[in-house]
Order: structure tokens, then sequence, then C-alpha cells
């Protein structure tokens, strides 16, 4: 629904337009976020050396663990990146080029190469003086081959407890046992002591993403659990790395995002809680927001600091594809445009002036019901980090169950 002024809709309260409310996001240009970068340059005049292909939607653990080894080397790169298969279908030149067409993928010095681990020895060797990952030598060096050796066998037991119908109920817990012992052989906090090295970066996708699914699923927590001491320290130190922070995940989006690309994964009672509060059904996506010890850091919940600007951004920047896309399950869409148009500008009222100043003449219980299917289609897909960070995500999320329930939907 395009206004094109601001609209008075009585008791003092005011429908900002799509113009407007970008007026109030400020002309200056927010840096572009990482997962948006399509070249990446650290230093004036550097020129990218290498193409990085990697997934579309920042989901492949794979990737991530190259991409963070070049953001914390810094080494200049340009980004192409491809759909999973899971989502989408990959062009035909990238399947001429690879015929797996798996990801990631490293066009360097006219080569293509494949294989995740491949890549990162092959940046290791051809890019010693930026930031070497590896030990020159010593027991550090040595215990790298077991260390990556280490990481397979957890992600292998980690698949075991997720998706096997005759799970083994200990090999998570014995593997996640020689991990912490791994942590605490060189002093931590890193996997080679107190420096972040490449096993750091090998490890970190799948700790990530293991965080979010063992609570989720089976209900074993990870992440705050005094058996796994060393490991928790290797989590908080990770936060504190700006290259990590700006790429990594949240609960919600991994738990959501695992199931299309590895299959159906056993549900456990222990889990329920977990799961209720992950997806908003215990109250944690209801208005105001609570405050959350996150791992982005303490958010008040408030939206303060630019969480709700960064939100907001989203819509009012970009509010007709948005509308297009939540009305992907909407049947004769078309016919709905319009309204889910304006439900989503009073999200953006909301967020922007507060769900207090929205105006009561508009009143969403008249809407019909396809358009809290559009929202709540949008609200359970705003995936970290690819559309904007966790705190943002969280505020997103909530406004939209906001709209969802003032249309008496408990979708």
């Amino acid at each position: 629904m395009a206004m094109a002024a601001s609209v008075d809709a009585g008791a003092g309260k005011t429908l900002e337009s799509w113009e407007a409310l970008a007026g109030m996001l400020g002309k200056e240009e927010l840096p572009e976020r990482l997962p948006g970068v399509k070249r990446r340059v650290f230093e004036d005049g550097q020129e990218p050396a290498l193409v990085f292909y990697r997934d579309n939607s920042s989901w492949c653990p794979y990737c991530q663990r190259v991409w963070l080894q070049l953001e914390e080397k810094r080494i200049p790169y340009e980004v192409e990146k491809i759909n999973m298969r899971c989502y989408g279908e990959k062009p035909a030149w990238f399947t001429k080029m690879v015929p797996s067409g798996l990801l990631p993928v490293l066009e360097l010095d006219g080569k293509i190469i494949t294989e995740s681990m491949d890549i990162m020895f092959l940046i290791e060797q051809r890019f010693p003086d930026y930031n070497p990952l590896l030990p020159s030598g010593g027991p550090e060096l040595a215990a790298v081959d077991s260390l990556l050796g280490l990481e397979r066998r957890l992600a292998g037991a980690w698949m075991n407890r997720l998706r096997s119908s005759w799970p083994d109920m200990n090999g998570f817990e014995n593997t996640m046992d020689k991990v912490n012992s791994a942590l605490q052989r060189f002093g931590g906090p890193y996997f080679l002591g107190s420096k972040f090295s490449m096993v750091d970066a090998v490890y970190a996708p799948f700790l990530e993403r293991i965080a979010a699914s063992m609570p989720y699923w089976p209900g074993v927590k990870v992440r705050g659990n005094d058996r796994w001491p060393a490991v928790n320290s290797w989590f908080d130190a990770m936060d504190s790395r700006p290259a990590y922070q700006a790429m990594k995940s949240d609960d919600f989006t991994h738990t959501h995002d695992l199931e299309p690309q590895i299959g159906p994964c056993r549900s456990a009672p222990a889990g329920q809680a977990y799961r209720d509060l992950i997806n908003g059904k215990n109250g944690s996506w209801d208005l105001p927001l609570k405050p959350e010890e996150t791992a982005w850091g303490f958010d008040d919940g408030t939206g303060k600091g630019g969480a709700k600007e960064e939100a907001a951004r989203t819509l009012i920047k970009n509010h007709e594809k948005v509308v297009s896309f939540a009305l992907r399950p909407v049947r004769d869409g078309e016919k709905y445009k319009e309204m889910v148009d304006l439900a989503f500008h009073l999200v953006a009222n909301a967020l922007m002036l507060g769900v207090e100043n929205v105006p009561d003449s508009v009143n969403p219980s008249t809407f019909p019901p396809q358009v809290a299917v559009a929202a709540a289609y949008l609200r359970d897909r705003v995936g970290v980090p690819r559309d904007m960070s966790y705190p943002a995500a969280r505020q997103l999320r909530a406004h939209l169950n906001w709209l969802i329930r003032s249309l008496g939907s408990d979708l």
C-alpha cells in the first residue's frame, strides 16, 4: 500500500508513510554487514587475491570455517554466493566449473579448489605473511592432526545423537569430554593455547551448531554445562572475536536450517522447554521482550542501541520485496499484497515509534487471515546473520509476533 505522506490516524497518533520512516533512518548509510559483502578488502588499495564461493544463506558450516579463516588472516577476497541444494538451484555455470556442485570453492591463481580442509591448508601455505594460523613447530603443530581428527569424531557423535533411531546415548558426551580435555592441554582458551588458530576455525561452525541443536532436540545443554568448563571458556573467547561475531548465527536459525540439510532430527521430551523458548512458544517473543544474556552480549530487550532501527531498516528499505517473499505461502497472494504491505507498515511504525504509538484507527483484527499467514512466514524465516544481527532479529520476530496476535491468530 503506497502512502505518499504521513496519515493522521486520530487520537494524536500518525501512521508515518514509508517515505517518512525512511527519512527517520537518517541519510547516512550504515557500513555493509559482513554477510552481504561481495568484495572484501581490509586496507586501502588492496585488490582481492582470490574468489570465495560460499552458500547464499550462511548455513554451510564448511563455508563458515573458510570464511572465518579469511577474515582472521585479513586476506582480501571476492565473494560469489551459490545456493545450497536444500533451498535452491545452482547456476549452470557453477556446476560446469564444479560438477559436484559442493561448497565451499576457492578460485586462486586460475585454479579451482574444493573441500574445505584442502582449501584451508592451501590458504595457510599460499599466504604465510597474513597472520599465520598454524604454529611453525613444537608440540602445538604436532597436535594439529589429532585435533582435526577429534573434530570429525565429534561431528559424527553429534549426528548420531541427533538423527539415529538407536543413538549411542553416551557417545556424544564422551566425545565432548575429549574435546574439553584437548582444550585444556595447552592452557586454553583456544585449542592451541592463548592464540586463535586454524584449528579453532575448523571447530567453530560445528561447536556453534552443536550448542544450538543439542538442548533443542535431545535436551543436552552444551554451552554453560559445568561438565565442560574449557569448552565454555572457548565459547567466551570466540565471542570476543569481531570476525566470528559478524558471521555466527543464532539458535533459532540453526535449529530451523539443520533439518533441510541433514534430514529429520529426533525430538526428546527433555528438549521441549528449550524448543518452546527458541520458537517463541513460552512468551519469549512477546513484547515487551525480557532482558537476555546472549552470545552477542547482554540485551535488555528494549532495542535501544540500534537493534530496532536495524530491524526496521530491512522492512523500510525493502518492503516491496519483503511483502512478495512473505506472500509465498498465501494462495492468490496478489489479492492480499496491499493488506500485507499495510500490516508490515504497522510493524515498521511500531519498531521506529513504539507499539503504543501505532494508530488505533488501523485495526489489524479486521485484516483477512492470510495476512497472519504471511507475517508468520516472514517471522519464522528471519535468518541470522544472513538478514540481520541477532538483537535486530529478536526485535523483528517479536514485533511480527505482536502483529500476528493483534490479528487474532496464534500462528
